[in-house]
C-alpha cells in the first residue's frame, strides 16, 4: 500500500469524534515522532516551545492508493489549532506501507478497478480527442506493481494544436492476475523526475 498523509482533511469532520476517547502518556509516542510533535505545538507566532497537547492513540484519516482509509495513527488537537497532529504509526508504516524515498505524489490521475479485480479503467491527462486516440495501453507487471503506458495515435490535424491544451482521457486495460495488494505506479514526468514510479490512486467498490 502506497500511502501519503493527508494535508487538509476532508470537509466530513467525524474524525473530530476519536479525541473525546482516552489519552496516552506523552512517554508512550514513538521517538521518531516526538520532534514533529514538539514543532507542532510550538507557538504559531513565536516558534517558542509549548508543552505538548494531549496524546490520542487511534485510527486516522490518510491518503493512501486505494483512497482514504482509516490507519492507525498517534493524534494531537489543542484547542488552538485547526487542523490536528496526525502522524502514522511508525511501526504499521514500517510493516504495512511502501513509500520510496524522494517521491513526490502525482495526485492528478486514477484508475478504477473492477469487482474482478483485474479491469482497471486508467484516467490520465493526455492530448485531446480531436488530435489523438489511445486505441490500448501496454501494460507492466511485476508482483509488487503494475505500470499502465496508454499508446497514442495521433489523428490527422496540425501538430501545433495538440500543444495548446490537454484533456483527461481514459483507457481501460486488463491485467494478467488480480491487482491484490500490489500498487500502481506512474511514469508521471518521465524516469529522473520526482513523480516518476509515485502510486496512483485506485478506487474500489469496498
Amino acid at each position: 500500500m502506497g500511502v501519503t498523509a493527508l494535508e487538509r482533511l476532508r470537509a466530513d469532520t467525524r474524525w473530530r469524534e476519536v479525541f473525546d476517547g482516552p489519552g496516552v502518556p506523552h512517554s508512550a509516542l514513538p521517538p521518531e515522532l516526538v520532534p514533529a510533535a514538539i514543532k507542532y505545538c510550538s507557538d504559531v507566532q513565536t516558534g517558542a516551545p509549548r508543552p505538548l497537547a494531549r496524546l490520542i492513540r487511534a485510527n486516522g484519516p490518510f491518503a493512501t492508493d486505494r483512497g482514504r482509509r482509516e490507519l492507525p495513527a498517534w493524534m494531537m488537537y489543542p484547542d488552538d489549532r485547526r487542523w490536528p497532529f496526525i502522524a502514522l504509526d511508525p511501526d504499521f508504516e514500517h510493516r504495512m506501507t511502501w513509500r520510496p524515498p524522494g517521491l513526490s505524489a502525482c495526485d492528478h490521475e486514477e484508475a478504477v478497478l473492477a469487482e474482478d479485480g483485474r479491469t482497471l479503467t486508467y484516467r490520465f491527462t493526455g492530448t485531446p480527442t480531436p488530435y489523438a486516440d489511445y486505441p490500448y495501453a501496454e501494460v507492466f507487471e511485476t508482483d509488487q506493481a503494475v505500470l499502465v503506458e496508454p499508446v497514442e495515435v495521433p489523428r490527422d490535424g496540425p501538430d501545433s494544436a495538440r500543444l495548446d491544451y490537454a484533456e483527461e482521457r481514459e483507457v481501460v486495460v486488463r491485467l494478467a492476475a488480480p491487482l491484490g495488494d500490489r500498487v500502481l505506479i506512474g511514469q508521471a514526468h518521465d524516469p529522473g523526475s520526482a513523480t516518476f514510479g509515485s502510486p496512483i490512486t485506485v478506487l474500489t467498490s469496498a
